[in-house]
């Protein structure tokens, strides 16, 4: 595992849940995301997408993320809504260094997100280095 010398903004993931087959939501989003994973566990269908490009912040990412959301075919877009979880996850590396860091989602982010059904969550891995 890579150290990092300060907390630091990964990159954020879409996580999807639902009782339907993913991969023709996966299809559609081909070509503005990248496919992590597209499989069943039990009855649940799984998906996770990044962007293909990493982004700066984690409020470009996920209004890219929206952006692609919002541009699927209604076929698509039927399956998105029918999800029973639709996680926008914003990933933190934490670090001893700073004492603090901020990653700020805006308002009209929050409101895109809220749009589209979905939810913001943060993932924070804790630090490599030992005490």
């Amino acid at each position: 595992m890579a150290t990092f010398p300060a907390t630091t903004f990964l990159n954020v993931d879409l996580d999807i849940a639902s009782p339907q087959d993913l991969a023709p939501l996966a299809k559609a989003l081909d070509a503005r995301l990248f496919a992590l994973r597209v499989d069943r566990i039990g009855r649940t269908h799984w998906a996770r997408f990044e962007l293909r490009r990493d982004p700066k912040t984690p409020d470009l990412a996920i209004r890219r993320l929206v952006a692609a959301i919002e541009a699927l075919p209604r076929a698509a877009r039927a399956r998105w809504n029918r999800a029973s979880r639709r996680d926008f996850s914003v990933g933190i590396q934490a670090a001893d260094m700073p004492h603090s860091s901020e990653f700020v989602i805006g308002s009209e982010t929050v409101a895109m997100v809220s749009r589209v059904g979905g939810r913001i969550v943060f993932t924070i891995y804790g630090s490599s280095l030992s005490a």
